[in-house]
C-alpha cells in the first residue's frame, strides 16, 4: 500500500483484513465510523493512473448505483484516495462461486439446480434495468452458506441497445465471452447468456466446455464452428439431459442458435422437475 493506504485504514475507514487481490482492484473488508461492516474496494496503483481501468470502475459504480436489488451487492459510497478511486459496498458474508468450484462444495451437488435459477433470474433483473454485464463468471458470483446467490463487479457493464454492438475492447476473460465478441468485438444480451452458461456448466461439472494444455488451442477450439463443447454429461452423466440441453443452448456457438432473452433460459428451467 501507498502513503495514504495503511494497514489500518484507507479513506478513512478502519480495515480488518484483505478479502480479494486480484485482477485491477483489492477488496477490504473494513469497519464505518458507525462500526459497521463494509467492503472498500479501489484500483490497484498501476490500473489507477490510467484513464482506461479509472473509467471502467467509474462506470460500474455509476451502473450499481442504478440497480436495487437484494442479491446485487448494493453500492454505498463513491470516493478518491489521492489519484486512487474507491467504492464502498454492502458486505455480504458469502464466498465466491470460484472458490466453491475449486473445492468442489457440496453445496453446488445439493443445491445447483437453485443456484442456477437464481443466477438466470438476477440476470434477467439487469437485463430489464439497461444493462448487459459482460463479466459473468464464478468469481463475480458470491454464495452464502444457504446457496443465497449475489452479482457483483459491473465495471464492464453496458447499456443495452436494440442489435448488437461492437467494442473496442474485449471485455471480461476469455473462457467466458462468446465466440463473436472473441472474434469481432460483437456483444449484445445473447452475450451475456453465453458467459452464464458457461458458469452453469462449471457448476455441474467442475470443468469448462473447452480444455486442454495449450490455450492457444483451447481458444482456436472455441471460436471453430467445427469444433463443438464437451457435453456436461461427459462429465457428469446424473445431469438431467433436459438441463443439459438447456446449457448448451446457452454456449451455441451462433449467437442465433442461442437464446435469444434470458427469460426463456428462465422458462426451461422452471419447466425442469
Amino acid at each position: 500500500m501507498n502513503g495514504r493506504m495503511t494497514t489500518r485504514s484507507f479513506a478513512g475507514y478502519s480495515i480488518i483484513r484483505m478479502l480479494g487481490d486480484g485482477g485491477m482492484t483489492r477488496l477490504l473488508l473494513a469497519l464505518d465510523e458507525q462500526g459497521q461492516r463494509v467492503v472498500v474496494r479501489y484500483l490497484k496503483e498501476e490500473y489507477a493512473r490510467r484513464w482506461r481501468y479509472r473509467r471502467h470502475f467509474r462506470q460500474g459504480a455509476k451502473v450499481l448505483a442504478t440497480l436495487h436489488h437484494t442479491n446485487i451487492v448494493q453500492l454505498i459510497k463513491t470516493g478518491q484516495e489521492g489519484h486512487i478511486p474507491f467504492m464502498v459496498l454492502e458486505y455480504v458474508e458469502a464466498c465466491s462461486l470460484r472458490e466453491l468450484i475449486m473445492n468442489r462444495s457440496p453445496l453446488l451437488l445439493k443445491a445447483a439446480l437453485p443456484m442456477i435459477r437464481q443466477m438466470a433470474a438476477l440476470l434477467a433483473f439487469v437485463h430489464g434495468a439497461g444493462y448487459i454485464h459482460l463479466d459473468l463468471k464464478p468469481e463475480n458470483i458470491l454464495v452464502q452458506k444457504d446457496g443465497a446467490v449475489y452479482l457483483i463487479d459491473f465495471d464492464l457493464a453496458q447499456q443495452r441497445r436494440w442489435r448488437p454492438f461492437r467494442l473496442w475492447d474485449l471485455p471480461g476473460t476469455p473462457a467466458y465471452i462468446a465466440p463473436e465478441t472473441l472474434l469481432r468485438h460483437q456483444v449484445d444480451e445473447r452475450s451475456d447468456i453465453y458467459g452464464l452458461g458457461v458458469v452453469f456448466y462449471e457448476i455441474l461439472t467442475f470443468h469448462k466446455p473447452y480444455e486442454g494444455t495449450h490455450i492457444d488451442q483451447v481458444r482456436a477450439d472455441q471460436v471453430n464452428p467445427t469444433v463443438p463443447p464437451t457435453r456436461p454429461r461427459y462429465y457428469e452423466p446424473a445431469i438431467p439431459v433436459a438441463l443439459e440441453t438447456i446449457i448448451l443452448k446457452c454456449i451455441a456457438k451462433r449467437s442465433e442458435d442461442r437464446y435469444p432473452s434470458i427469460s426463456l433460459v428462465i422458462r426451461d428451467l422452471e419447466a425442469l422437475i
